[in-house]
């Protein structure tokens, strides 16, 4: 039995927290309540894969912990509909044996798309909740709290539990001149604040960043200003297509400014389909014109709104950087609007990406120079005026790498003595009750990688296929006759992704030579030598280049 399977998560009077993802890093939000044995998960998320991971699509958590233990999942509570909070519900449904899901109407919708997509709607229980009204998931029961995010519907929670209450506040910003017509819900959380909360966890994302954050008021009229600027050529706003609010606002600008709107992307489509039928914003028809008529019109009375935003290297705006988009192209005295922010690890591939777009003739302004986005998470003084409305007992940091994490307890150390808090990593037991909140053990936990076409890829496989791109391959080939052990044919080679100009002829001097000092026996012995032939050209490679390629010998006994 592995240590963390003798943890008693029954023990009287405690509630179990184990952060499976989100807490250390960003993305891949999963943190894991338990109970007497019974669990919620709040959010269920998605990690996107850096340049270097080869043929990765998806990165999940590892429900090792979930899988192997006696806990029963109750529930799954979704704070928003961002995919690092919803995108692995879809490919971790059955094995955490089909849970309800709650979340808003937006966030489910948006769940639903993954789910038909991926084959388990069917069989899935979507349970749609209303902030203010309370709703029972497992022994634990739940008031959503209205909070403002980069995304419609998002939601804090008020977790009543035995022993007391938590506030996990979701992603958040207070932002109280939002163009949504959404509301932080100060006065909820300020009356929370007067029923002795026992702990609150809290967004960390911005812990490093001072003041307050940009209302997404002034974003709107930051683009507004720009956008009205532009006299020539087609306007082209990037941005992430869940941010449906501020893609109301740009076609709403669009319109004050003579333009048709053309939406481009599969993810902007579908969420703006989504958004209207749920009522979220009204437009007329007559405003939005298919991407097939865009190359038609006067480009003047043209804007196009579309993802990629981050340089994904199947966006549409990716696409038409390369004049490789089927229906849209990128002229001399276009403009392209980048209203996002550089997630971080992207810098590179976004600095490619606005190359080119310049190369196609384009103009690129982004928020370094003028004031098209802002953050959908709190500052410090946000993440204050959180911690002082609640007023906890403990503090629990999440949703941040390690740094940003132990800025926010810094935060709450210096604004309360009183607060005990504690930081975590992704597999930490902690145990709260009404008088402590410690650590007290680890379970696994750690990445999945998802190859959509292939399944799940193990490290080990990943580190194969990054070590084929640095180091490329090579394939050894021989003819032994099984019964003398003489060498018939080779060694022959096929390289792929090495420099080749290395002396051939003095690796298969090498290799023969070699092949003459093993013994009858192992040269009869397929597996000694394939290993001999393996480390011998790796050996070789290495004197000749400095690398050490991916050697597949392949010995034919005849």
């Amino acid at each position: 039995m592995n240590q963390w399977q003798s943890l008693n998560f029954k023990k009287k009077g405690s509630v179990f927290l184990v952060p499976l993802g989100g807490v250390g890093e960003i993305g891949m939000n999963l943190m894991v309540m338990i109970w007497d044995g019974r669990a919620i998960l709040i959010d269920c998320g998605v990690m996107f894969p850096e340049a270097g991971m080869l043929g990765v699509d998806l990165i999940v958590p590892n429900i090792q912990f979930i899988r192997e233990s006696k806990i029963k999942v109750e529930g799954i509570v979704l704070t928003h509909g961002h995919e690092d909070h919803i995108g692995a519900t879809a490919f971790l449904y059955e094995e955490l044996k089909r849970p309800p899901i709650f979340g808003t109407d937006f966030t489910l919708a948006l769940v639903e798309v993954r789910m038909r997509e991926h084959g388990n709607l069917s069989h899935a229980s979507l349970r749609h909740v209303h902030r203010g009204k309370k709703f029972r998931a497992g022994p634990f029961q739940i008031e959503p709290i209205q909070v403002t995010h980069s995304i419609a519907d998002s939601m804090g929670l008020a977790i009543e539990t035995p022993i007391g209450k938590i506030i996990h506040s979701g992603d958040f910003k207070i932002d109280r001149k939002s163009m949504s017509g959404e509301r932080f819900d100060e006065a909820r959380i300020k009356k929370f604040g007067k029923e002795n909360i026992l702990l609150l966890m809290s967004d960390s994302t911005n812990s490093e960043r001072e003041g307050w954050s940009v209302s997404e008021s002034e974003v709107t009229i930051g683009l507004r200003r720009v956008i009205k600027s532009i006299k020539k050529g087609k306007v082209l706003v990037a941005l992430f297509a869940s941010n449906v609010h501020r893609v109301h606002e740009v076609i709403k600008i669009a319109n004050d400014c003579g333009r048709k709107v053309a939406l481009c992307g599969r993810s902007m489509h579908s969420n703006f389909e989504v958004a209207q039928k749920l009522g979220l914003f009204r437009i007329h028809p007559g405003q939005m014109i298919a991407n097939e008529l865009v190359m038609d019109m006067d480009p003047t009375k043209v804007l196009i709104i579309s993802t990629g935003t981050q340089a994904e290297p199947r966006s549409a705006l990716y696409r038409m950087s390369l004049n490789d988009h089927p229906e849209i192209k990128l002229e001399d005295g276009d403009t392209v609007v980048m209203s996002s922010r550089h997630i971080p690890g992207n810098e590179r591939n976004i600095s490619h990406l606005v190359n080119n777009l310049y190369r196609r003739g384009a103009v690129v302004i982004d928020s370094k120079s003028a004031p098209i986005h802002a953050s959908g998470h709190a500052y410090q003084e946000e993440q204050k005026a959180m911690l002082r409305w609640t007023k906890p007992k403990f503090f629990f940091p999440v949703h941040g790498e390690y740094r940003m994490l132990v800025k926010h307890q810094q935060i709450a150390t210096e604004l309360t003595k009183q607060v005990k808090s504690l930081v975590a990593e992704n597999g930490d037991v902690l145990e709260l009750s009404k008088d402590s909140f410690r650590k007290v053990g680890h379970v696994p936990a750690g990445k999945i990688y998802l190859d959509e076409a292939a399944g799940d890829l193990h490290e080990g496989l990943l580190r194969d296929r990054k070590q084929l791109a640095h180091s490329g391959l090579v394939v050894v080939s021989s003819v032994v006759d099984s019964e003398t052990g003489s060498m018939i044919e080779g060694p022959d080679f096929d390289i792929r992704g090495v420099n080749d100009e290395v002396d051939l002829e003095g690796l298969r001097s090498e290799l023969v030579r070699r092949f003459k000092e093993l013994s009858l026996e192992a040269r009869k012995d397929s597996h000694e030598l394939n290993e001999e032939f393996r480390r011998v050209t790796r050996r070789f490679f290495f004197k000749a280049n400095g690398v050490k390629p991916v050697v597949i010998p392949l010995i034919y006994q005849v």
